[in-house]
């Protein structure tokens, strides 16, 4: 990703997210909005709601997505599963119900032996067609009953699946199925201008290994496989931050001396004024951070970029505002970057 790109990237984030919000908060003073806060799987190309009295799993994306105690006791999970590519050959964004159904008795009759199918019916997820299984696993120690639902999209199998004990299942059922209609599709329309903005949420890159967690006072407008951005605005102070990663960077761990010179350059191009420049760790990763200023419509804007080489990706991270604002909401944004979460 050169420096260009990243920072074009970056300036589109910002101009939908200022309109994004701008409109939110007018529609807001004749009707109540809810934009609870989200989990964006990125890579997945999936987002949902964060189910109210369920905790989102620490170890997502190597474990469930959710879990709670539940009142008879023991635990109940939703899981989120996707097959490897089926066929090199295809692309489709849907399939057929008869592939479904078959799929998933192919799936269970691998990955659940001994189960029991109790229902099973045709339905839609997001739009796609869908195949939904309520099934059964005994054993001597517990019976656990589960609803999977089955979907197909860009050449990849997905699999949802409440799971409980049999006893807490009917208690727990209901609201799964409302869960369900907050499951949106990520695309890069607008530049991932997301179909149901939140407050707040965690955006998840698998593939390239991180974690960003959001406040729930900054609005997430922009969220898609490759970047997300949040905002906060304040009267006429605004706040923003966005994430753009590139999973194919060259594998060199430092930055070359024309790339900083791009960098350099991109932000002076638009008049700002560099006040530092750094190449200290970030979570003990290589980076390299530019810190700016500038007066634009007469409001000090300081803001700062940063390039991090983490295990399995190069990223843009970047924070931008009103100068008092920053100070006002510097643990939080200073949050957000010292709680990102890479991995290997």
């Amino acid at each position: 990703m050169s420096t260009d790109k990243a920072n074009s990237k970056k300036k589109r984030v910002k101009r939908i997210l200022f309109s994004l919000f701008f409109l939110l908060f007018a529609f807001r003073t004749a009707h109540t909005i809810e934009t609870p806060p989200r989990l964006i799987f990125s890579d997945a190309k999936l987002s949902f709601t964060i189910p109210t009295g369920w905790d989102f799993g620490a170890s997502f994306p190597f474990g469930p997505l959710f879990t709670r105690k539940t009142l008879e006791g023991g635990d109940a999970t939703i899981v989120c599963q996707i097959s490897d590519p089926v066929d090199a050959a295809r692309f489709s964004a849907d399939a057929p119900i008869e592939t479904l159904k078959t799929f998933a008795a192919r799936d269970l009759s691998v990955r659940s032996a001994g189960s029991r199918v109790l229902a099973g019916s045709a339905r839609t997820m997001a739009g796609l067609n869908a195949y939904e299984v309520t099934w059964l696993l005994e054993t001597t120690q517990s019976a656990m009953q589960h609803q999977s639902i089955y979907f197909f999209m860009e050449n990849r199998f997905y699999v949802l699946t409440l799971r409980a004990a049999r006893d807490s299942f009917p208690w727990l059922v209901q609201d799964y199925q409302n869960w369900l209609n907050s499951v949106h599709l990520l695309t890069r329309q607008e530049s991932g201008k997301l179909q149901a903005p939140s407050h707040g949420g965690v955006w998840v890159h698998q593939t390239a290994g991180a974690r960003i967690s959001i406040p729930e006072e900054w609005l997430i407008g922009v969220a898609d496989d490759r970047q997300v951005g949040a905002t906060v605005v304040r009267g006429k102070m605004h706040l923003v931050f966005s994430a753009v990663v590139d999973a194919m960077a060259p594998s060199s761990r430092i930055m070359s001396k024309n790339e900083k010179e791009e960098a350099r350059q991109a932000l002076k191009n638009k008049g700002r004024t560099i006040v530092l420049e750094s190449e200290e760790p970030f979570h003990g990763l290589p980076a390299y951070q530019i810190v700016y200023e500038d007066t634009i419509d007469g409001r000090f804007v300081r803001g700062q970029d940063q390039w991090v080489w983490s295990p399995r990706a190069r990223w843009l991270i970047n924070v931008e505002g009103d100068s008092r604002l920053m100070r006002q909401m510097a643990n939080q944004w200073q949050g957000i970057l010292r709680n990102i979460h890479f991995y290997d």
